[in-house]
């Protein structure tokens, strides 16, 4: 099983415990939806349990049998499952990973549990890969986010000025890159990466 502990978080395999909890944060009412991708539109209640019927899949798969690096790990803290770390291929035939993160659980909001979290990932995925550089995608209505890149030295690298329109305003769309050796200059300073 995979497993990085850092000070507060932990990034973990997907397991059947976590199906019940996961369908309760994936709820479309809750307040993530708001700012992670909001203009795709807030998924229907089918489009949910299928995201949790994947998960549980997912959370039953023997861990030898899962890929490495792992393309989504699960984040917990204080024994509660609040969130996910992801990374996918913009451009595989040029070696372009894309990572992500979500808490689910707004009550684990405004903690620096996210930014701990991106963190390990961050770390994680130079460690399993030959990856040079790893980015980000998000846009300036989800300032969490962008803090997250600012606060682990992630440069801002493209920002598409007017972007989306969404919920009565016009926002730029923003890419948050960090290249292997900023990244193995910056670890030493930060507590568990």
């Amino acid at each position: 099983m995979t497993l990085i502990e850092g000070p507060r978080v932990r990034l973990r395999d997907w397991v059947p415990a976590d199906v019940p909890r996961l369908a309760e944060l994936l709820d479309p009412s809750r307040p993530w939806h708001a700012t992670n991708g909001p203009y795709f539109g807030t998924p229907t209640a089918a489009e949910t349990q299928n995201h949790v019927r994947s998960f549980s899949a997912l959370a039953t798969t023997p861990a030898a049998d899962l890929p490495t690096p792992r393309t989504m790990l699960a984040i917990e803290s204080e024994g509660l499952l609040i969130g996910a770390v992801t990374w996918y291929w913009e451009a595989k035939e040029t070696d372009w990973r894309r990572m992500g993160i979500v808490i689910y659980d707004q009550d684990f909001w405004g903690r620096g549990l996210g930014t701990e979290a991106m963190a390990l990932w961050t770390t994680y995925l130079f460690r399993t890969t030959d990856a040079l550089r790893l980015d980000f995608a998000t846009y300036s209505g989800n300032p969490a986010m962008i803090g997250i890149g600012r606060a682990l030295d992630f440069v801002e690298e493209a920002r598409f000025r007017q972007a989306r329109r969404w919920a009565g305003g016009i926002h730029d769309a923003v890419v948050m890159g960090l290249l292997r050796s900023e990244w193995q200059q910056r670890r030493a300073t930060w507590p568990g990466a």
